[in-house]
């Protein structure tokens, strides 16, 4: 059940104050907050008002499923949110929507804050400008999106697809599974491989999803895929207006279809960061709601878009829905030229294990492309772990982690009839130029050209690297971007130490790093705690995401900022804002460095006294010179 808490919950009287690690922000007083240091199997939920202090338990205790988003506060602190940022890291918060997460590194912890309708009321108690939520495209482009898949308009032509193209890469499979709200550790998963249960549900992210995930990492998708269980990736997006109850982040009907387009972009970036590949099901959780003419039609135009923009990704389309809602205005569109889901999720608790449905003919969605969920949430111990879980059935598309390189990092590497040796960074084989830096010839390792040849292509986001000149790096979509300061990263990283010439020779065919982020990385910058996602050698402001890789903002400042404008994929360069140095100028001097550097004067701050001849000089300033930030960014300062 979620609280409804007006704004006038904030009245004096009515709040309580909250501490952590130095920083104090206020609550309504009726909010718990949970110690999780004190109670590490918390479930941290963000459908219920709550406060939450420390870093998510790996044991935490969660209901089978849980959906929705309404205020609600993390803090854990600044070094282990750092440490595990990037494919380690844990998805601690919805991935779109509404919220937001920034540092306070004077405190040396992060915030991450979900809201549904009282954004403001959050942002007074927590004493930060929280950004609104992700917007979307024009309304009048999305309205002719939305009309192509309304009934009786334009739409997608099945025919335009070859039935079976996006099957080849993933993995049918038949047999029993079950979903729970935050994936279980690797110690209950290995509990449960006594279970009648092969399948298992992850929710990946999306602006209704409720649950942390400190388990969820790509190393936990490796190791459970190699264990033999099949997954199923689900997204809980934007929902039907009314749905849960109300506490659901709603569909805007006017942009629904670019809305699913934009849901479905960043599952991709979820999936990818989780090691799953380009041909795997991403299911969308459409949660059960009321079947007016204005519900389904912004749910059809939705999931619409959904699919389609998972084909243009390479990866297949999966709808989980309630038989009475979703899944049966999907079966009034099935064969018309909807661009209807690959897989359907049937959602019908009458405790039958099986995946014939009364709400579905068996002509729609015929063969192993179905699963269905016969049971709601319920506690089943296995190996002495107990989890409260959903039952499915599957007999459709689940999803498996990328395959493990054969290589552990700092490998050296031969393929046989080539002359070339490599060392092994990430899982990507980095060019050795000469034994020297290493001390003379090393041990190799070796192996075919397919496997080399199969290895990926970059180092995997988050891979620190050394030069063997000295200098070290760490790797977000195939670039390296230096490491200045490691206390940023919660102290030194194991790192792997590679050839200079690997970072001197750029774009040389035989080197696996880039100059520009790929498309579609997303980034953290540290010690602002913003977030980036990169596009065409630019980045562009993003929603909080725990799956981007942490870099320092110095490292990201020769990358221009655009804004997305004119509508979806429309972009122009804006000039932002880099923190020039302050310290011993004079005011009016600092003022001008700001102007020219784009940003604004902030708080200035003053000594009590000061001898009368005595020029005020900068002492400190609240960024560190050389982040990057918006244009007209305000930066406060303190004189001597």
């Amino acid at each position: 059940m979620v609280l409804a808490v007006a704004p006038s919950a904030l009245a004096r009287g009515h709040l309580r104050t909250v501490r952590y690690h130095g920083y104090a922000f206020t609550v309504p007083a009726t909010w718990p907050v949970f110690h999780l240091t004190r109670a590490p199997r918390t479930c941290v939920r963000f459908d219920r008002h709550a406060v939450y202090l420390g870093t998510p338990s790996g044991r935490q205790n969660c209901p089978a499923h849980a959906a929705g988003h309404t205020e609600a506060v993390l803090v854990r602190p600044l070094a282990a949110a750092a440490a595990s940022a990037g494919p380690r890291g844990s998805a601690e918060a919805p991935s779109e929507g509404a919220v937001d997460s920034f540092t306070v590194p004077a405190r040396g912890i992060v915030v991450i804050a979900t809201w549904s309708r009282a954004r403001r009321m959050l942002a007074t108690g927590l004493r930060h400008a929280l950004r609104p939520a992700a917007v979307t495209g024009p309304a009048g482009a999305a309205r002719t999106r939305a009309a192509q898949a309304s009934a009786g308009g334009a739409r997608a032509s099945r025919a335009s697809r070859p039935a079976g193209t996006f099957r080849s890469d993933a993995v049918t499979w038949t047999g029993r599974g079950f979903d729970a709200c935050s994936a279980p550790s690797p110690s209950v998963m290995s509990a449960w491989s006594g279970s009648p249960y092969r399948g298992i549900g992850v929710y990946i992210g999306g602006a209704n999803s409720a649950c942390a995930q400190p388990n969820l990492t790509a190393s936990w998708v490796s190791a459970e895929a190699a264990a033999g269980w099949h997954l199923i990736p689900t997204y809980v997006g934007l929902q039907a207006p009314g749905a849960c109850s109300g506490s659901c982040v709603s569909i805007d009907p006017t942009q629904a279809s670019t809305q699913g387009s934009q849901a479905a972009a960043d599952a991709v970036n979820q999936v990818r960061n989780l090691g799953m590949p380009a041909g795997s099901p991403i299911y969308f959780d459409m949660e059960q709601y009321s079947r007016t003419t204005n519900n389904t039609n912004a749910v059809l135009s939705f999931l619409s878009g959904w699919t389609q923009a998972l084909h243009a990704s390479g990866y297949q389309s999966g709808v989980y829905s309630s038989a009475s809602s979703g899944i049966s205005d999907l079966v009034s569109q099935y064969g018309t030229g909807y661009a209807e889901p690959d897989d359907i999720w049937i959602a019908h608790w009458d405790g039958q294990a099986t995946t014939n449905d009364a709400y579905v003919p068996s002509t729609d969605w015929p063969g192993s492309t179905r699963l269905r969920q016969y049971q709601g949430g319920h506690n089943e111990t296995y190996g002495g772990a107990t989890l409260n879980i959903d039952s499915d059935y599957l007999n459709g598309a689940t999803a498996t982690g990328a395959p493990a390189s054969p290589f552990p990092d700092g490998t050296f590497v031969e393929a046989q009839g080539d002359p070339n040796v490599y060392r092994i960074a990430g899982g990507a084989a980095m060019l050795v130029s000469s034994w020297a830096p290493f001390g003379g010839a090393q041990p190799v390792t070796m192996t075919t050209s397919a496997q080399l040849a199969a290895l990926p292509a970059y180092p995997i986001n988050g891979t620190f690297v050394t030069s063997t000149a000295g200098q070290s790096y760490r790797i977000a979509g195939g670039t390296p971007f230096p490491v200045t300061d490691w206390s940023l990263y919660a102290g030194q990283q194991p790192s792997v130490t590679i050839d200079a010439w690997d970072l001197q020779n750029i774009g040389n065919p035989l080197d696996h790093l880039t100059a520009t982020p790929l498309d579609g990385t997303l980034v953290q910058g540290l010690p602002s705690g913003r977030f980036w996602s990169f596009a065409t050698g630019t980045r562009s402001a993003a929603q909080a995401n725990p799956g981007a890789t942490g870099v320092e903002d110095q490292a990201l400042s020769p990358f221009a900022i655009v804004a997305h404008t004119g509508g979806v994929g429309t972009s122009v360069a804006v000039v932002n804002c880099t923190a020039p140095r302050l310290k011993h100028l004079s005011l009016v001097r600092a003022r001008g460095a700001l102007r020219k550097a784009h940003c604004r004067l902030g708080r200035v701050r003053r000594p009590r006294r000061w001898g009368r001849h005595h020029l005020l000089r900068v002492f400190g300033q609240s960024v560190r010179p050389g982040s990057a930030h918006p244009s007209g960014y305000r930066i406060n300062i303190r004189l001597l």
